[in-house]
């Protein structure tokens, strides 16, 4: 397959229309919070970021399954550049 017929990566592509059934109080909630942004666009987004959450776990496991775990230290560090992330992430958004 060339690169002009790769199939689009994750988030990638145009939208496609699907059919999903959600309880009624879900719902409410979804189109209460996503707003003019639409519930389309946030679910896009929320399967998304659940897809790459799901994605990362599985490499995390494998490279600990070759490696070992990570020691205390190293999950120490992961979650101060975690932390240092997301605080420069809100700064973002608040600007917008």
């Amino acid at each position: 397959m060339t690169q002009e017929e790769a199939e689009p990566g994750l988030g990638e592509g145009p939208a496609k229309a699907i059919s999903v059934s959600l309880p009624e109080g879900t719902v409410r909630a979804l189109r209460d919070y996503a707003g003019n942004r639409g519930v389309s666009a946030l679910v896009a987004m929320a399967v998304e970021e659940h897809l790459r959450n799901q994605a990362t776990r599985e490499y995390v496991a494998d490279f600990e399954d070759e490696h070992g775990p990570f020691t205390g230290a190293e999950r120490q560090s992961a979650a101060d550049i975690w932390s240092a992330a997301e605080r420069r992430e809100s700064r973002w958004h608040e600007a917008v």
